[in-house]
């Protein structure tokens, strides 16, 4: 591995990043640690900020971690932004997916905040041959096994696949630049360290070129998932869960061949969060289709696909209870079901995509989700009032009405997707409510 390699490699790769800001994703280890330096060359003409995810576990060596990462970066000159997840009801209880999926999204946040052009993380090949394997012993299927993407539709780059933990220790070390060695990748409980150090080290006995053959089958996979995600593309749409319209012609879904089918199943339920679909409940949506029997199917997430009025439906999980916040300016905040955020802004900072806003009455307003209730009336028209029960029941398909969002501040109803917008949008003032389709 060398720099003008990898240098070429970005200006190929992600041409249209040279010359832009970057956020760095750094751990400590050796992946992000030769990241970090990589992309300082002059040659990209990069303006770069990093963040350290601190996890709020492995006590005093994450603490020393995040040290290191802001020592790190003071001494590159490159802003530094130590990030804590908060201990709520969302940190998952194990699994390095669930940890995974927030970390992202807590980088991806911030690299949003600050306006800058995508996120990088230390990704390499090694990683790319060792998943695979991963996958294949959890039973996963193509999709789970196309590897890991060079680049993500939200923003995430890996520069760094080409190479592998080898080059980049051997780049390192010609340059004496220190590193972190995180313990708990040596504990061999964890089925990845497993393959890491004792399963695939075995394998390569047997095949010396494995983990090329490993990166080789990936690169297949995922040239075929890409075309059969294209295909469901052109040939079928998605369910918006959000949308009083929003579900998918069944007979264009009944038409596609299995492959298509299980295709736009697994891509359905990404869009929805839920990230593993089983093969139980690929044979039971085929049955649905094909026989009508059972009319739903219980997905990951209490999601639930239905097939109702000649079309298939996403049905959102129970309505929330009790959810409400009291919105501070900064990051978008997520409410207790999927798909929805809401922050608080500024006239000059408004959200691109915001589906809908209002000026808040008050400088601490509480901003309030939740299902419909009998008595909620809503002004339709000067002078005239609705139910908002009723007005639901004509818009909305019956098995979506109970778990439909009124979106609230204090006791007034502001909002309520697809079918109602209060009349007056609140006073003109500094402060801006936006709700944001995430």
């Amino acid at each position: 591995m060398e720099t003008g390699e990898f240098v070429d490699h970005f200006e190929r790769t992600f041409p249209g990043l040279v010359g832009r800001s970057l956020l760095v994703a750094v751990s400590g280890g050796r992946d992000s640690v030769a990241l970090l330096h990589l992309l300082r060359d002059p040659a990209l003409d990069l303006r770069l900020e990093a963040a350290h995810v601190h996890h709020g576990l492995r006590g005093d060596e994450a603490d020393a971690d995040a040290r290191f990462c802001r020592r790190l970066c003071a001494a590159l000159a490159i802003p530094f932004e130590l990030i804590h997840l908060p201990d709520d009801d969302e940190r998952p209880a194990s699994g390095e997916a669930a940890w995974r999926r927030r970390r992202y999204r807590v980088l991806l946040e911030h690299a949003a905040s600050r306006g800058l052009g995508a996120t990088a993380t230390g990704h390499h090949r090694d990683d790319v041959a060792e998943g695979i394997l991963v996958q294949l012993l959890r039973g996963a299927g193509p999709r789970a096994m196309a590897g890991i993407a060079t680049e993500t539709p939200d923003g995430v780059i890996r520069p760094l696949l080409p190479w592998g933990r080898t080059e980049i220790t051997g780049w390192l070390e010609q340059r004496r630049i220190d590193w972190r060695e995180d313990s708990s990748n040596l504990d061999t409980q964890r089925l990845r360290n497993r393959v890491r150090h004792v399963v695939l080290p075995n394998l390569e006995r047997e095949a010396a070129h494995l983990r090329e053959h490993l990166v080789t089958l990936a690169a297949a996979i995922a040239g075929s998932e890409e075309f059969l995600a294209a295909e469901v593309r052109r040939r079928a749409g998605f369910a918006d869960p959000w949308d009083p319209d929003g579900g998918v012609d069944a007979t264009i879904l009944r038409d596609l061949p299995p492959a298509l089918r299980a295709r736009w199943l697994h891509s359905q339920m990404l869009r929805l969060g839920v990230n593993r679909t089983t093969r139980r409940q690929l044979e039971l949506f085929h049955l649905c289709l094909d026989t009508g029997a059972p009319r739903s199917v219980t997905m990951g997430g209490r999601w639930r696909l239905r097939a109702t009025r000649g079309r298939i439906w996403a049905e959102p999980p129970a309505p929330p209870v009790g959810t409400a916040l009291t919105l501070e300016k900064g990051s978008p905040t997520s409410f207790g079901i999927p798909g929805w955020q809401v922050r608080i802004s500024t006239p000059n900072e408004l959200h691109p995509t915001a589906r809908w806003r209002w000026n808040p009455a008050s400088a601490r307003g509480e901003i309030t989700l939740r299902p419909v209730r009998p008595e909620d009336i809503l002004t339709v028209a000067p002078g005239v009032t609705r139910r908002a029960r009723k007005l639901l029941a004509e818009k909305l398909p019956r098995h979506l009405r109970s778990g439909w969002p009124l979106f609230c501040e204090d006791d007034m109803i502001h909002w309520i997707p697809g079918v109602w917008q209060h009349p007056e949008n609140g006073h003109p003032s500094n402060r801006v409510v936006e709700v944001i389709r995430s």
